[in-house]
């Protein structure tokens, strides 16, 4: 039985954020969502995971995190792929100094991102052989557990049981201003 690959997103759109999120969680990834370039370091710093997603306009730094991240064990062949809205000649010499595997433009597709990263990773990648990804939805999964899934008398689920639950990890997020409307009359 194998794990699912997993998937560091740091994009501070929570909107993008969430859709990346259905979107690789339905094809059976473990997805991190992380609110910054720091909190993404965090999470490299757990594990190493099979793919990381980083938009350029993080308020704390997507290129410092992607060269930190690149220099950690276990990241040197790993896909970082840098977002941008606008990926212009300056963002791309940036990605590039921060040793990122491509730059890919604002919106994308989770299959623009694969078709984006599939050069660079080889073609036996975890990342791009799991069931899921390669047979959609009638696949088998590549991490089905042994025995039926049931609820036990103490009320914890087979999974949990079994060590196969994967924690629910979410980022700060973004918050949003409260705003007031201005009182004039007292």
């Amino acid at each position: 039985m194998s794990t699912p690959p997993i998937v560091i997103i740091a994009e501070p759109d929570p909107i993008i954020s969430s859709i990346l999120r259905v979107e690789f969680t339905r094809l059976d990834f473990a997805v991190l969502l992380a609110a910054s370039g720091p909190e993404a370091e965090a999470y490299a710093s757990q594990t190493v995971a099979h793919l990381v997603v980083l938009d350029t306009k993080l308020h704390l730094g997507a290129y410092d995190a992607c060269a930190r991240i690149r220099r950690r064990a276990g990241y040197t062949g790993r896909p970082i792929v840098l977002t941008a809205t606008e990926p212009s000649p300056k963002v791309k010499a940036a990605a590039e100094k921060a040793s990122a595997t491509v730059v890919l433009p604002k919106p994308y597709s989770v299959d623009d991102l694969f078709n984006a990263i599939r050069p660079f990773v080889p073609a036996d990648d975890l990342l791009l052989t799991h069931s899921a990804r390669v047979g959609g939805v009638n696949a088998p999964r590549a991490w089905a557990p042994a025995a039926p899934l049931a609820w036990g008398a103490d009320g914890n689920s087979a999974l949990a049981r079994n060590g196969q639950l994967l924690p629910i990890v979410r980022g700060k997020g973004v918050v949003i201003p409260l705003i007031r409307k201005p009182n004039f009359g007292g």
